[in-house]
């Protein structure tokens, strides 16, 4: 019965790719967004909001939109990939957490470090900080569905409402920093391209751009593992 079990988990699991694909699309998105981020977020705050949302683009755009719109945009874009992030750690578990530690580049410190927190504060971790990396450990931790995401959704709306409180007290200076901004914004484009390209060709060099060979493996060996349950139950 136990292995019944387990072969219909496995027929339920989401796709690898189906899974990536998003994360690894926003990221790029994200990337050109930085570099271009200078031209855009005078132009079209809401648009860069979406594209890349650091917390400094989140601030820069609070005090030039309108409530409604930013807080509508930003929770969307904030959203979107946290519930893949926490598939991704419930479905492939160890090897999502060691994916995740070679993506971030720090030979594993970040991750190791929440995990030795995550057991007794994981719940006030995702809902201070639910970033897509956390999330996903959020899931390989076996938090359950309805906790993680009531605690992502008040956590995203509280993170927008401090960014939508700080533009307000800080609009002067704001707007003072969105006019430097414009004035260079080429030099600031061209700046943030080299730092870009200097950071995809580190990323490059230690291997973190890599397919996910450690989440292919573990789907390999789970496809495995199932048609060998489902040969069982057939004999």
């Amino acid at each position: 019965m136990p292995e019944q079990g387990g072969a219909t988990e496995q027929r339920r699991r989401i796709a690898l790719p189906i899974l990536l694909t998003p994360i690894v699309a926003l990221a790029v998105v994200g990337t050109v967004a930085d570099v271009i981020g200078p031209g855009l977020i005078n132009e079209r705050p809401l648009l860069q909001m979406f594209l890349n949302p650091r917390s400094r683009y989140l601030l820069l755009a609070s005090p030039q939109v309108d409530a409604v719109p930013f807080f509508a945009v930003g929770f969307l874009r904030l959203v979107l990939t946290d519930p893949l992030f926490y598939l991704l750690g419930v479905q492939y578990g160890e090897a999502a957490l060691r994916w995740a530690e070679t993506k971030l580049g720090d030979d594993g410190g970040f991750i190791r470090g929440a995990e030795r927190f995550f057991a007794r504060f994981g719940s006030i971790i995702i809902l201070i900080a639910p970033s897509g990396y956390l999330c996903l450990l959020a899931g390989a931790a076996g938090m359950r569905p309805r906790r993680f995401l009531t605690l992502n959704v008040i956590g995203t709306v509280g993170r927008l409402l401090v960014f939508r409180l700080l533009g307000e007290a800080l609009e002067d200076e704001l707007f003072a920093v969105l006019g430097f901004i414009q004035r260079y914004q080429w030099w600031l484009i061209g700046l943030s391209f080299v730092i870009v390209s200097l950071q995809s060709r580190r990323r490059r060099q230690s291997g973190t751009l890599r397919p996910p060979a450690e989440l292919e493996a573990a789907e390999h060996q789970d496809g495995v593992e199932g048609d060998e349950a489902r040969s069982e139950e057939r004999s």
